[in-house]
């Protein structure tokens, strides 16, 4: 079998939602199945130092352009799937079907429907009956895009792949460069600063919430380097103005992937304070509580989304009703001081190998893609 995976935005850094996503399905499938990158990169093909093939084209600064240059490309390969994650479907998947590709196109829906798209919903319905082979979701929990697809069309739930071998525990204790906070415990947030996805006045109101209830506790704030440097400013602003800045620490810089297991590693709790009930731009499930999880780490967060389905309360991790400062500081006290804390952690990376990791993953990849080429 041969696939052909299509994303604009599908390069190196690898550190936003869709082109990670991209990279580890191919991770994921590579071991047995051909698979081609068409993507749009300002970099020369050899500078992506990956073991799969790589077609490219130069952004053009306009998506619609963008996806017809990379329908165009993918007809240039003999897929038998064609997986679109992170172009625009409705440009590309006439382009590449009319220029003669015989492969599948699958779309991949990762974030929560957007209501602007309602008002496409003739072409899409047109476009999915004409051209589109099937929908791939990776969470049963679909909403809207549920009745928003046209009929007839295919849903496949194709849940997004965590490389647990590199996302897993290790003991980070000696290891001064991940664990360098003198606190007793260590909160972590990674993630952009927007308000949705960090509101900064409720989690630092939950630290100085903590601190009155006597908690030596340190949180650590990890944005990327696309986060703006205003955001940044007014969160140090605002933990100076609650006296809370001698326990946060803030950095703004893009991290590797194992500087994300090594962070992980080195928290006693991971906060999501995701504000819902659908935070834009969030994959579904989010990416950040997967691999947390798989690092058999404590998570803690609010019920957005298909989150709950993930963490199973004093199970695999534990949920808060909002993003309040009380709900936040109670679900820490809760999840820093519950006797059975070590197991939940056990029982969260169980649940990530069992269900997300690389092997079960492909497994039903591999089925999805079947029944699509058998029909």
């Amino acid at each position: 079998m041969e696939v052909c995976f299509v994303g604009d935005d599908a390069h190196p850094p690898w550190n936003h939602a869709s082109s990670a996503l991209t990279k580890r399905m191919i991770e994921c499938l590579s071991p047995e199945v051909t698979c081609t990158l068409v993507t749009t990169s300002e970099e020369d093909v050899r500078h992506f130092k990956t073991g799969w093939s790589t077609v490219t084209t130069k952004p053009s600064g306009r998506r619609a352009l963008d996806a017809a240059k990379l329908g165009l490309l993918a007809t240039q390969c003999s897929a038998d799937i064609i997986h679109v994650v992170g172009t625009n479907a409705l440009v590309f998947s006439p382009v590449c079907k009319l220029l003669g590709t015989s492969g599948a196109i699958v779309r991949h829906i990762f974030t929560p429907y957007d209501r602007k798209d309602g008002m496409v919903r003739p072409l899409r319905w047109l476009v999915n009956k004409l051209f589109v082979g099937a929908y791939a979701f990776t969470t049963p929990w679909i909403g809207r895009w549920d009745r928003d697809l046209g009929s007839g069309i295919r849903k496949l739930l194709v849940r997004p792949p965590i490389d647990c071998e590199l996302y897993r525990p290790y003991d980070v204790e000696n290891d001064h460069s991940a664990n360098g906070g003198s606190h007793e415990y260590s909160l972590l947030y990674m993630g952009p600063l927007w308000p949705s996805r960090f509101p900064a006045e409720n989690v630092l109101g939950a630290l100085r919430l903590l601190l009155g209830k006597g908690f030596d506790i340190g949180l650590n704030v990890l944005t990327s380097a696309r986060s703006s440097v205003s955001l940044c400013e007014n969160v140090l602003a605002l933990a100076k103005r609650l006296s809370v800045d001698r326990n946060m620490a803030l950095e703004r810089k893009d991290l590797s992937e194992i500087d994300r297991v090594r962070a992980y590693n080195a928290a006693d709790a991971i906060i999501f304070p995701y504000v819902g009930p659908e935070p834009e731009q969030l994959a579904d499930p989010p990416f950040g509580i997967l691999e947390s999880m798989a690092c058999g780490r404590v998570v803690i967060s609010t019920r957005v989304l298909s989150v709950p389905e993930v963490v199973s309360d004093g199970n695999t991790g534990f949920l808060i009703e909002s993003a309040s400062s009380n709900d936040i500081c109670s679900g820490v006290v809760y999840a820093l001081t519950a006797p059975d804390r070590k197991e939940v952690g056990i029982g969260a990376r169980e649940k990530i190998v069992g269900q997300f990791s690389y092997p079960a993953v492909r497994r039903s990849l591999l089925e999805a893609y079947e029944s699509l080429l058998v029909r």
